[in-house]
């Protein structure tokens, strides 16, 4: 663990045909490992005339189908390497965002290489920080994220020197601001981290009411955007640089920004991406398209060729800081809008829809604000369940209050965005 995590110091400077080849390595391995333990993958092979020995490159991903998430939402089986699901690993859920509520079995190994991987931004922290190491983050999340997850796991299976680790502190996303705020000058931290869309919104609060807050070194966020007139209030008249790391749960490192905030740096030795125009053609760096991952490093249940649904455009250029990992410009992802609240504030869409999609019989689940107290909750139901309107109103005003009016409508079908996704957090206030 320790190696890995020294290399992690000089990886993303490698020449560009060392980096290809490491992954062209990864590649061919992961492709027999599908091959013979993956029913999926050896039909899905099959089906396309390939065999391992065909695919020796990302640039041989090309030949073989496209995957969509509705095949790894429905039959997740299908997906899962024989035996596995008997080794160490963990089982991570999605947050739900795009309408359905996914699993991905992963193994201990590429869980712990992702988290040697999370040095990569902190080098590029270190930057605004001036230390890699030791130094207070605030971490603005949801009761059972993925992150939340991923760190127990982490902390069950390991001991970390005081003098390489963090002092982390967790603030609840579904909390007042002001108590938000309250929190983060007691604790002072040199770091905070969270929602793109969330920190925005609090960050922005925090200037348009002329709050004191001791400022952090430099703001950190993922899972989602942050608008970007909310990045300038915070660059521009807070003075606090923001960086973002991009993930997804199918694969935890995409890529992450540096010092520089060009681009986002693609971890080409954990993932292999394409970037596709609608009839499934590779378009040029400088055009958005479809981002197509593969998963490197997770052997329990592979990622291979996947539709990941996020629109963006690769870099045209190197980064100035030196890194050679490629760059993606731009991400024009979805935006989860946040739910507002009396007094001015927000919460995240994450801190209801979790304990929504949990509620038995629920497959998916759209949450309408129309108004500051008045939801309205879309819920399509599985045929064979029943259906407990009541639970879904009580998981409701155990984040929002009493107060909040809520009508539960039963639908057949979620209606789909032009994009073909589902929205599932409509907010009809308007924010400011």
């Amino acid at each position: 663990m320790a190696r890995c995590c020294l290399g992690e110091g000089s990886v993303a400077y490698l020449p560009v045909e060392q980096l290809l080849a490491r992954q062209s390595k990864r590649l061919q391995a992961l492709f027999r490992h599908a091959w013979r333990h993956v029913p999926y993958y050896r039909d899905w092979m099959a089906a396309a005339g390939a065999e391992p020995g065909d695919l020796r490159c990302a640039a041989d991903l090309r030949r073989l189908p496209l995957i969509d998430k509705l095949a790894l939402t429905v039959e997740p089986e299908r997906f899962a390497a024989d035996g596995y699901e008997r080794r160490d690993g963990l089982t991570l859920l999605s947050s739900g965002t795009s309408g359905r509520r996914r699993s991905f079995r992963y193994d201990a190994p590429a869980l712990f290489e992702a988290l040697s991987a999370g040095r990569r931004q902190r080098l590029a922290l270190r930057h605004f920080v001036g230390r890699e190491a030791g130094y207070r983050e605030a971490v603005f999340n949801r009761e059972g994220s993925v992150g939340q997850q991923l760190r127990r796991f982490w902390e069950d299976r390991m001991i970390t020197p005081r003098r390489i680790d963090l002092v982390r502190r967790p603030f609840s996303a579904s909390a007042r601001f002001e108590d938000l705020l309250a929190g983060v000058n007691e604790f002072h931290p040199q770091v905070v981290r969270g929602y793109g869309t969330h920190l925005g919104a609090f960050f922005r609060w925090v200037w348009e009411t002329g709050q004191r807050i001791d400022t952090p070194r430099a703001i950190t966020y993922g899972a989602d955007a942050m608008p970007k007139a909310d990045r300038q209030i915070i660059e521009r008249e807070l003075g606090i640089p923001v960086l973002s790391s991009y993930q997804a749960v199918e694969a935890l490192r995409i890529g992450f920004q540096c010092e520089a905030r060009s681009g986002f740096h693609i971890s080409v030795d954990q993932v292999a991406v394409r970037v596709i125009d609608p009839e499934g053609r590779d378009v040029a760096p400088g055009q958005r398209g479809e981002l197509v991952i593969t998963n490197l490093t997770n052997y329990a249940m592979p990622v291979i060729h996947y539709r990941l649904g996020d629109l963006v455009t690769l870099g045209t250029g190197p980064c100035p800081c030196g890194r050679t990992f490629p760059l993606i410009s731009d991400i024009d992802g979805r935006l989860d809008d946040l739910i507002a609240r009396p007094g001015g504030t927000w919460i995240h869409a994450l801190a209801v829809l979790a304990g929504l999609q949990a509620v038995p019989g629920v497959r998916q689940v759209q949450v309408i604000q129309e108004d500051l107290e008045d939801f309205r909750l879309r819920v399509v139901w599985a045929r064979a369940s029943g259906q407990d309107p009541v639970r879904l109103r009580s998981c409701m005003a155990a984040v929002l209050g009493d107060s909040a009016h809520v009508r539960v409508e039963p639908v057949e079908v979620l209606e789909q965005e032009p994009s073909g996704k589902v929205k599932t957090v409509i907010c009809k206030v308007r924010q400011p």
